[in-house]
């Protein structure tokens, strides 16, 4: 009760006039907070179309250090996800203050993309479309920037080969399983193509596949520089392909239907997928019961082999 009317009495005393003094000085606040890397990483493309405008960032996001040296933010602080300043930024939400995340999200059962799903809209565009700052949705393609000290401290620290590819075992499994593949059919691709140098990237709980070198739990600035080094990625929808956009590095994505392809694609993002014959794609649901069996008997590892072949 008590929260309740000091937050009602910070917002009238505060909100209007902190708004409407940012928008004086043309500076907007935009922030950020949650456990979605990938969320963070893509954001940086919104964050290059505001700055574009001229206007002034002012950055709070508990994954700071995706933004550290990036041109386009005029501050960044840098808080923890369990910091009091997210509630009073919450209060304070307006013209000014943004929050960079869907209106529709925790809606239910669904992805919020659900509720876009007439659209075909990029996963950016769905966070940020309430900014009222009539930002451009047709180049999308996310930003990291490394200094130059830092380049030379990764290359002393990790004795990468010339050439090197990198894969996945499978994917986060804490807000959906729905896109994962085959930890086999990763293991066949390494198989097949055993004339290339395969690193594996991920978590070290996750699955290990063999006759690959391992570098995982790496800090978010480590892995970046690991795919900004590799030649390609082979990957499901999520952090590693928002990355990869980073450096324009092409990314093989097993696509298995969980998302519209629009909501997750680059133009260096190669799409493999067998949406005609999932009945539910795109399926939206975080808890689809017939999901996994679909995508064993649509996600063939020929196709997969073929279209890789293809294409490196």
């Amino acid at each position: 009760m008590i929260a309740k009317f000091f937050k009602k009495l910070l917002e009238k005393l505060f909100k209007k006039f902190l708004n409407k003094i940012l928008n004086k000085k043309n500076i907007v606040i935009i922030f950020r907070n949650g456990s979605a890397i990938g969320d963070h990483v893509y954001m940086s493309s919104v964050l290059r179309e505001i700055s574009e405008k001229k206007i002034k960032i002012i950055l709070f996001s508990n994954y700071y250090k995706l933004f550290e040296n990036n041109k386009r933010i005029h501050k960044l602080f840098k808080f923890s996800s369990k910091s009091y300043i997210w509630s009073f930024l919450n209060i304070f939400k307006g013209s000014n203050i943004l929050e960079f995340r869907s209106q529709n999200d925790k809606k239910g059962n669904k992805h919020f993309l659900f509720y876009h799903k007439n659209q075909h809209i990029h996963l950016s565009q769905a966070m940020s479309e309430h900014f009222n700052l009539n930002l451009s949705y047709s180049y999308v393609e996310n930003e990291f920037y490394f200094s130059k000290d830092e380049l030379i401290n990764f290359q002393n620290k990790f004795k990468l080969p010339d050439e090197f590819a990198l894969i996945q075992s499978s994917t986060k499994k804490t807000y959906t399983s729905n896109k994962d593949w085959s930890e086999t059919g990763m293991q066949a691709i390494i198989n097949h193509f055993s004339n290339l140098h395969w690193i594996q990237i991920g978590k070290n709980d996750e699955p290990k596949l063999l006759n690959c070198d391992h570098l995982l739990n790496l800090d978010l600035r480590e892995l970046a520089y690991i795919i900004y080094r590799s030649k390609f990625i082979v990957s499901y929808e999520g952090l590693f392909n928002h990355l990869a956009s980073c450096f324009e590095k092409k990314i093989f994505i097993i696509h298995t239907g969980f998302l519209p392809i629009d909501a997750f694609k680059y133009k260096n993002t190669i799409i493999i997928e067998n949406n005609k014959d999932y009945p539910c794609y795109p399926c939206f649901d975080i808890d689809c019961k017939d999901h996994k069996q679909l995508t064993k008997k649509n996600i063939k590892l020929e196709k997969v082999i073929e279209e890789m072949e293809n294409r490196i």
